[in-house]
Parts: structure tokens; C-alpha cells; sequence
């Protein structure tokens, strides 16, 4: 099983420039990613294979000059159909009105799905790097840059897809989806330079 690899997302904000360093890679020690704490103690090896994804923030800034946040929106066969996205379900932000499922100062995106079972399904992932006009004190989202990534499962054999920069028009599409989940959020189209 070949691994599609990395790509490096160019993107500009403030006038700097910066780099979003994303990788896929198949899941071959689900252990070592921390599955047991996910998983209760119960046997873990069903995630072998399946995708990690990481998505590193290269920029020159500091401080709150350089707080970002990640939002994700995921569609899959086996919750709905492909096409129709949904907010990625961090489960310790149930409770929290929040967009974001990574943030702070140039947080990394981690995420590493997977099934129990290998039925035939396709998953699909829109990842933003996201910020707010003034760091901290609005809740205001601007997207700065973008990419998909995902797998399918097929007679029980796992394809990685991704990752893949994402247009601006992407994030647009999702905006009614951002806005009816966060009402109490802002959500500006296309992507800020």
C-alpha cells in the first residue's frame, strides 16, 4: 500500500508568507498514535492502514500574530453520503460552541480515522486553516488556505487519498454548514490574504 504523500500549501497573511505542511500517511502502528486512550483498553489493530493525516503552520509571525485555528467538515457513505458535509465530531467539544478543532499558536492538525470494519465506504475530509481579523477577541473566521484528503474502502482494502489544496470557492460551499452550526460566529467567503 503506497502512501499518497505530502504536499506544501503556500499562503499569505498580514503580507507574510507562510506554509501549511501536510502529510498522509497509512496508520501502521495505531498503538504508537494513542488508539488505547481512545479505545478503552480494547484491541486497537482494526486502524491499521487507515489514514493520519498532519498539518504543520510554517509563519514568520509570533505571538498572537500567529494564532490560527483548524476546521474540518467530513463526508462518508456510511453517515449520510458523500457530498454531504458535517462538522468533524471532536468529542470534547460537544459541549462547546466552537468551530475549530485545533487552535492556538500555529497548532498542527491531527487526525487519524478510522472503522472497526471494513466495509466498502468512502470518506472525504475539507481541512481550513483558519484565523480571526483581530487574534483573539472576535468571534470572526477567516479562512487563509485549504486541502482535502480521505480514504476509501473497497473489498476490504483501504486507498488514501490526498492530501490536496483546496480553492477558495471549497471553503465558500461550506459557509451555510459553518453558519448554521456557530450562529453566534462570523464566517467571511474566500480566503484572506
Amino acid at each position: 500500500m503506497a502512501d499518497p504523500g505530502s504536499v506544501d500549501i503556500l499562503f499569505s497573511l498580514r503580507d507574510l508568507q507562510g506554509v501549511i505542511e501536510t502529510s498522509v500517511t497509512a496508520n501502521s502502528d495505531p498503538r504508537k498514535l494513542g488508539y488505547v486512550l481512545l479505545s478503552g483498553g480494547s484491541p486497537v489493530d482494526f486502524a491499521e492502514g487507515f489514514p493520519v493525516c498532519r498539518a504543520a503552520v510554517a509563519y514568520p509571525a509570533d505571538g498572537y500574530a500567529a494564532v490560527f485555528g483548524w476546521t474540518q467538515m467530513v463526508t462518508s457513505t456510511d453517515s449520510g453520503g458523500v457530498g454531504e458535509y458535517a462538522m468533524d465530531p471532536i468529542a470534547i467539544y460537544s459541549e462547546v460552541s466552537t468551530p475549530f478543532a485545533w487552535y492556538g499558536f500555529k497548532p498542527t492538525l491531527f487526525d487519524a480515522p478510522s472503522r472497526e470494519t471494513r466495509i466498502d465506504m468512502v470518506w472525504q475530509a475539507h481541512s481550513f486553516l483558519c484565523v480571526s481579523p483581530d487574534a483573539v477577541l472576535t468571534r470572526r473566521v477567516q479562512a487563509v488556505a485549504g486541502f482535502s484528503w480521505g480514504f476509501d474502502v473497497a473489498d476490504g482494502n483501504i486507498t488514501i487519498s490526498g492530501p490536496a489544496a483546496l480553492e477558495s470557492a471549497s471553503w465558500d460551499e461550506h459557509l451555510a454548514l459553518l453558519k448554521s452550526n456557530y450562529p453566534s460566529w462570523a464566517f467571511d467567503p474566500g480566503f484572506r490574504c
